[in-house]
């Protein structure tokens, strides 16, 4: 909902009517915005914050083509509505009205306590829904985010490798993974302390969001196990970003209470050919694989390994 006074759009093609409403919504302190044709309407529904709207349906005007219209705005989608009529309504209008979002339907000359009551309600509706909306939101923020870190958790981070993966496939186009792992990250713990292992953690992940592209797909599965999907990349391109996040992880200080902490990560990149079809269980076990090789070589290493086409093998997706 708008901040500051609602705002109510008033819709009647006799301005008389208009003002007498606008008057009237006056003493609730609502705003109201008036028009007189659909165009009108639309315009001040694309410029406005309309929190709710009060359409006739009397002729010329035809009240209920302008509901459906709002209803296909997405911004309106859910915007409560009344409607008001001169004449003397029966019940397939009052189900018309229903049908297009009606809450409400009045006949004129208005009773103003009715009215203002159905004011009232309808910019009631509109705050409950934006709380409702907002909510969601932060569930959905909640169910898709690792805590610590804020990027993807591991649920999420799956679910958006799938849709890469199939778009990958609808295009025919390369991709690769990147496998990371915080090297002696248990020895980081047990020297400073969990809050000094979550510190590099949240540290890691923000170093890591700042150098990857903006189309990358970036996780974290798990402890010290973090994963970057990168769409659109061969396998140069895989070594190259690979290689550049763990410059950069290896190069910048990372300082809790006053001390620095050295940090490095070991990398599996797994790159995926346009050409190659394979699933996410796949792409996990060789890159996974690939990731144990760059800890046995010593740690703070890229090991790039590529995926043949005659390679993959159809799998269940195991990993949400």
């Amino acid at each position: 909902m708008t901040e500051g006074a609602a705002q109510i759009l008033v819709v009647d093609d006799n301005m008389d009517h208009n003002c007498l409403l606008a008057e009237l919504v006056s003493l609730f302190n609502y705003e109201t915005f008036c028009a007189t044709t659909q165009e009108e309407a639309v315009r001040l529904l694309e410029e406005k914050g309309i929190d709710a709207a009060v359409i006739t349906i009397d002729d010329p005007l035809n009240g209920f083509q302008i509901a459906q219209h709002i209803k296909s705005m997405e911004k309106y989608k859910d915007l409560p509505l009344a409607f008001t009529t001169s004449d003397d309504f029966d019940y397939p209008t009052l189900m018309e009205a229903q049908y297009y979002g009606g809450m409400f339907l009045h006949r004129k000359p208005y009773d103003d306590v009715e009215l203002l009551a159905t004011l009232s309600s309808m910019v009631r509706v509109k705050m409950l829904q934006d709380e409702l909306k907002e909510r969601m939101q932060e569930l959905d923020h909640l169910a898709s985010t690792d805590v610590l870190t804020g990027i993807y958790n591991r649920r999420m981070f799956f679910i958006r490798v799938a849709e890469e993966m199939a778009r990958a496939r609808r295009n025919e186009s390369p991709y690769c993974m990147l496998y990371m792992d915080i090297d002696h990250f248990k020895s980081i713990n047990d020297t400073h302390g969990h809050l000094a292992g979550d510190f590099i953690l949240r540290s890691f992940a923000q170093l890591v969001d700042q150098t990857k592209r903006k189309s990358d797909v970036f996780g974290r599965i798990g402890g010290e196990e973090f994963v970057i999907l990168l769409p659109d990349a061969g396998y140069e391109d895989g070594v190259m970003i690979a290689e550049r996040v763990r410059a950069t992880i290896e190069e910048t200080d990372i300082n809790w209470v006053g001390k620095r902490i050295p940090v490095t990560i070991s990398i599996g990149m797994l790159s995926v050919p346009a050409q190659a079809v394979t699933t996410a269980d796949e792409l996990m076990k060789l890159a996974d694989e690939a990731l144990y090789e760059a800890k046995e070589g010593g740690r703070n290493r890229v090991v790039p390994r590529e995926l043949e086409a005659t390679e993959a093998v159809a799998r269940p997706f195991g990993f949400l």
